[in-house]
C-alpha cells in the first residue's frame, strides 16, 4: 500500500474489540517498509484505547489535497479501507492533470456529460 498521497495517517482501535480487526491490519500495512519508504513525510500515528468499545476503531485520514476522511472501521474489511484510500489517490491524480488543461473543470456542472435514458 502507498501513502504517497497522505500527510497523516492516524488510527484507533481498542485490543478487545473483535470489529477491530480492519483497523489493526491496516496499521500493519500501514508501518510496513514498503508503504512507509513511498512517503518519509507521511505521519502514521495510532492509539490503543483500552476502554474502548465494541465497533469504535476508526481510522482518518489526512490527504495531500488538504481533504480529510474518518471512516468507522468496523463497518469494512481492510482490503475496503485500501480501495479507498487508493480511490481518493486516483481523484487527486485525475483533478491534477485535468487541471492542467487550460480552464477544463470536469467537476463543473456545465462540463458534465449528461445523458438521458429513453
Amino acid at each position: 500500500m502507498s501513502l504517497r498521497h497522505l500527510k497523516r495517517v492516524f488510527i484507533q482501535f481498542s485490543p478487545g474489540d473483535l470489529k477491530a480487526v480492519s483497523a489493526r491490519e491496516l496499521l500493519q500495512q500501514l508501518s510496513g517498509d514498503g508503504a512507509r519508504k513511498s512517503n518519509v513525510a507521511c505521519k502514521v500515528d495510532f492509539n490503543i484505547a483500552e476502554q474502548g468499545g465494541q465497533g469504535k476503531a476508526f481510522v482518518e485520514l489526512d490527504f495531500n489535497d488538504n481533504t480529510k476522511m474518518k471512516v468507522m472501521t468496523a463497518d469494512y474489511p481492510v482490503h475496503e479501507l485500501s480501495k479507498m484510500i487508493e480511490r481518493k489517490g486516483y481523484e487527486m491524480e485525475l483533478k491534477s492533470v485535468l487541471g492542467e488543461v487550460k480552464g477544463f473543470d470536469p467537476w463543473k456542472s456545465e462540463n458534465r456529460i449528461n445523458r438521458e435514458v429513453l
